[in-house]
Order: C-alpha cells, then structure tokens, then sequence
C-alpha cells in the first residue's frame, strides 16, 4: 500500500531551547528536532506529568500500530542562535547550602540546619529545594525564523495543526503541510538530510553521514542510505520505506 507522505516546513516564531549538550556552565541547543520530541509536540502520543521514568516503550507502540512515521527535522539555511544568561540563585536575606542547591528563605521563614538539610523553625517543616539543578549558567537557543524540514510518512490523511510548541520552553512554531505524490517503492541509494538510525529497516545500509550526538538516540545528517525508497512519477527518492519507532 502506498502511504501519504507530506512534508512539514516548520517555521519557529520564538526562541527555542533544548538541552542538547550541557558543558558546564553552557547549555546547547543543536540545530535539528528530533523525531521523538515532535511526536510529543503533535500530540499523537502524551506523557503523564507524574511519569518519572522514560516512556517511550509504553508511548510509540500505538503509532507503529497506526502506520505513523516522523522523521526528525533538519535546518533549511544556516541556524541562528540567541545567547541568554540564567540565574536563579536565592535573593533572599538567608539562605543556605544543602546537597547541590540553595535553600533559601522565602518570605519569613527562620531556617536552622537540621542535619544534610534545613527546618522552618517555626513551623518544624523540612524545607529544600531543587536537588542538583543548574541554578546559574548560559542557554544558546535557536533564534525566531530558524526554519525547518522533515516528512510524515502515514497509512492514513492526516490533518495537522497550524501552530505546535517546542522545547523546554514550550516555544511557538508555525507548520505548513504539503502533500507529495508518491509512485512507487524501490531500492536503490541516495541522499537523506537527517535521520534517526534506529529507526531504520534492518536491511538498511547507512554508508557515509554526520552523527548528530544528542539525546534520547543519536541522529545522522546527510546521510548516504542504500535501502528501499518512496520514489515518485520521476523516479526521484523522496523518503526511506520502513522507518518505524524502534529506538524503544
């Protein structure tokens, strides 16, 4: 059967931030969106907010099932980047130190150390705050107007949002859906902007590419795949068949 494919350009319209690298105190935003984060982003799959383990596994089964395919989305020109400091350091008139973070009083509340941390002593709360988070440091994000390409490869129509949000910021980005005519399926080999190799068909062969080092599964830029392609009327490769959600 041939699927629907289509192409999503997508257009960020504020700045946009994932945690891609964390070097001390620099935090990088790599200029490509991974397939399992616009899953996520499109809302064919959600995670509970009290989930505290990798879900995967429970999430991606169902869009296997469904014959639903994303690939991750790769830059159209050069990336542009915002840089921002961040500090979220205690202001307030007492505070203090407690297993990698900063305790602080919030309002009128009179802390004394009670071991590893501290108690209200008033009330006789323990009081603590975030453990080992960066609470001081520089973000790199991707500016507005970065622009981005990727393909849905599907069993069935889909109609997709006009606007979607992204990253750890949950940032605005604008979608625009074109539908490709697809002719027929063949191997051969050719070029890919960005894939996700474990995604790919065990028969696949990856011969030259760019490894894009991020989490939760390394992606490969221009990458040079002999496998079975979508082609269309022309005989022109448009996506890699058999791509499914294997990186569980």
């Amino acid at each position: 059967m041939i699927p629907n494919i289509y192409q999503l350009d997508i257009r960020l319209h504020e700045a946009t931030f994932f945690a891609s690298h964390e070097l001390h105190e620099l935090y990088f935003t790599e200029p490509v969106i991974g397939n399992y984060a616009l899953s996520y982003a499109l809302g064919w799959v959600n995670s509970p907010y009290n989930r505290y383990h990798v879900g995967y596994a429970e999430d991606f089964p169902l869009l296997n099932e469904k014959g639903i395919y994303i690939t991750p989305a790769w830059p159209v020109s050069k990336p542009t980047y915002r840089i921002e400091r961040f500090n979220c350091q205690s202001e307030s008139y007492k505070s203090g130190m407690t297993n990698n973070a900063v305790v602080e009083a919030s309002g009128r509340q009179h802390l004394v150390p009670k071991g590893s941390r501290f108690q209200n002593k008033t009330t006789g709360k323990t009081v603590i705050t975030a453990n080992n988070r960066p609470q001081t440091g520089v973000i790199k994000m991707l500016r507005p107007e970065n622009q981005f390409q990727c393909h849905v490869i599907s069993n069935q129509s889909i109609d997709f949002p006009s606007y979607f949000r992204l990253g750890k910021f949950m940032s605005k980005a604008k979608i625009d859906s074109t539908k490709i005519s697809v002719a027929n399926c063949r191997n051969l080999r050719a070029d890919y902007p960005m894939i996700n190799p474990i995604d790919m068909d065990e028969n696949t062969r990856i011969h030259f590419g760019d490894l894009v080092n991020i989490h939760p599964t390394p992606l490969i830029s221009n990458a040079d795949i002999e496998c079975q392609w979508w082609i269309d009327k022309n005989d022109v490769p448009l996506v890699p068949s058999h791509m499914t959600y294997k990186g569980l």
